[in-house]
């Protein structure tokens, strides 16, 4: 016992000095890119399209300038992000956040502050006795940026290109029927859907106008209702810029042009704020954030969301065994990692949802928190036994075993927890391979549920308001007619019966019961790893006024952002 409190005590000392390092590190890149600039000039880097931007035409002068400073004439904001799409199609994936984040596109519901769906595109709604049939009244004074009126039946073409491209929109909701007349769009749902209101408010269900010529939608973006327009895409850099729409219907927009710039790296997306090249950026790094928080040039929102990083556990390989699941989430010092590798700007994880969110946290049981004494033991009683004595122990059959973790960059903490929760493994003996590519390709490899062991992801859990969409597109049973992100062979009756139940119930606080049940099984059977909740910031420019973190975290461009 002795050895190994000794060996927990060296692990936390490791893992000090590693957060010591990153931010050393951290320092002399800074240094670095501060040096590299001053010999080249700030001038080159201002433009990086290249010969692969695509110019968007779609009811907008798509001339403009990417500098940071206005002029008299206009008036243009670079926005610093790490976050960007593929492509510009909605329908693709998770592309349609940036038609919303990006000012473009609206939805017919959106977030309040407090997650609460509240009417955007509609002005109100109703819903029939028996729950299924929802009457929508759509907006009589919106028009697209073409100057196309909004009408029900636009509103019902662009709902149902969702459903026909997107192989996500099932997991949300089915139509049994979907009329329009006039103004009023009715929705017949095959069975009921007590979140209808939440749905609708995810970016998936942006409305664009499907009337016009869709082939180059990926390249040029769609049409929308939002307070701006697209103007070009660089398919390279995914630099991406939009111009005010001159026929916006919600009235004046204030700025002409807003660029947004993608960073690979949160330290010098960070330096890029700091030399004046870019004028807002959303989520600084947490090394990083400090610096604008503590400088009256600058405005920091912040904003506890529904965001937690996960670690799905594959169990179709070596992690089948429901005791090594718990061996290895009983090994990650999540506290250490939030205090020290993550500079207290996380909350360490035990649970799907967010300690911020009304799902029962605290009466939730845990039984697989940090313990590295009983995880040893664990592996140990399960025959986990380090046999050719190289300090790494060997499968139930003598095999040399390895763990592979893949995630992606551009959550700046992903990487920094892989590398921690790597250096606790080695704690228990196990060897944990780390692979980190980009978003896109972490998607990918998720969707075949092959290479990887570990998927550590970022992730809004509540997305639509609450988690029911979240927990069927990642822990629902696979069906025919719902092939979800749960590719990493999880299934229990149970929890799949709550969700049907959870679906068809309307009270609130029955809706919560649910939910705090439907975690516990998730905890109780080890499916994955609940490393941390972050805290999302938006930070600008002192002059620049409007940008407000939302838990929803889709509104970052909006009409009420301007300059001085």
């Amino acid at each position: 016992m002795g050895m190994r409190k000794e060996r927990k005590r060296r692990m936390r000392e490791r893992m000090k000095a590693t957060g010591k390092k990153r931010i050393a590190s951290i320092l002399a890149g800074l240094l670095a890119i501060s040096l590299a600039i001053a010999g080249c000039g700030g001038e080159e880097n201002a433009d990086k399209n290249g010969d692969s931007s695509v110019t968007a035409s779609s009811g907008a002068d798509a001339e403009g300038s990417s500098d940071s400073v206005s002029s008299d004439s206009e008036k243009t904001l670079i926005f610093a992000t790490s976050q960007t799409c593929s492509t510009l199609d909605p329908a693709n994936e998770y592309d349609s956040w940036y038609t919303v984040r990006y000012g473009v596109g609206q939805t017919l519901t959106q977030f309040d502050d407090e997650m609460t769906a509240q009417p955007w595109l509609i002005e109100d709604y109703d819903l029939s006795e028996d729950n299924l049939t929802w009457t929508f009244t759509i907006r009589d004074d919106v028009t697209f940026s073409n100057g196309n009126p909004l009408t029900a039946e636009a509103v019902k073409s662009s709902l149902e290109r969702v459903f026909a491209e997107s192989n996500r929109a099932a997991s949300f909701f089915e139509y049994e029927e979907m009329t329009a007349s006039g103004q009023t769009l009715t929705i017949t749902t095959k069975t009921p859907c007590a979140n209808m209101l939440g749905m609708l408010a995810d970016p998936l269900f942006v409305i664009i106008d499907t009337s016009v010529d869709l082939e180059d939608i990926a390249d040029v973006g769609p049409i929308g209702t939002g307070p701006y327009v697209f103007s070009s895409f660089d398919v390279t850099s995914h630099e991406c810029k939009v111009v005010k729409n001159e026929q916006y219907w919600g009235g004046d927009v204030p700025l002409d042009e807003v660029t947004f710039q993608m960073f690979d790296d949160s330290s010098t997306q960070s330096y890029a704020m700091q030399a004046g090249e870019v004028d807002a950026a959303y989520n600084v790094g947490m090394n990083e954030i400090d610096q604008f928080k503590d400088n009256a040039d600058y405005t920091v929102s912040e904003c506890v969301g529904g965001r937690t990083d996960f670690g799905f556990i594959n169990q179709s390989g070596v992690l089948s065994d429901l005791t090594l699941r718990q061996a290895i989430i009983r090994a990650a010092d999540r506290e250490t990692y939030c205090t020290y590798q993550l500079n207290g700007a996380f909350a360490a994880g035990s649970a799907p949802l967010a300690s911020s969110l009304d799902y029962g946290f605290v009466d939730l049981i845990d039984e697989n928190s940090y313990d590295v004494e009983s995880a040893n033991a664990l592996l140990d009683e399960a025959g986990y036994v380090d046999v050719d004595g190289d300090g790494y122990r060997e499968d139930t059959n003598g095999n040399a075993m390895s763990i592979k973790l893949v995630t992606y960059t551009t959550r700046p903490e992903l990487g920094t927890i892989a590398e921690a929760y790597q250096t606790s493994l080695e704690e228990v003996g196990i060897a944990l391979e780390v692979q980190t590519t980009d978003s896109d390709t972490c998607y990918n490899i998720l969707e075949t549920g092959e290479g990887f062991d570990i998927m550590l992801l970022n992730i809004n859990a509540v997305s639509t308001g609450d988690p029911e969409n979240f927990f069927y597109s990642y822990f629902v049973t696979p069906t025919e007619n719902n092939q979800n992100y749960n590719t990493f062979g999880y299934s229990n009756e149970t929890f799949d019966s709550i969700m049907e139940t959870l679906s068809d119930t309307f009270d609130t606080e029955e809706r919560k019961q649910l939910i705090v049940e439907a975690q516990q099984i998730l905890m109780d059977d080890a499916c994955c790893i609940y490393f941390c909740y972050p805290i999302m910031n938006l930070v600008s420019k002192d002059e620049v006024t409007g940008f407000v973190s939302n838990p929803a975290d889709y509104y970052w461009l909006t009409e009420n952002v301007d300059t001085e």
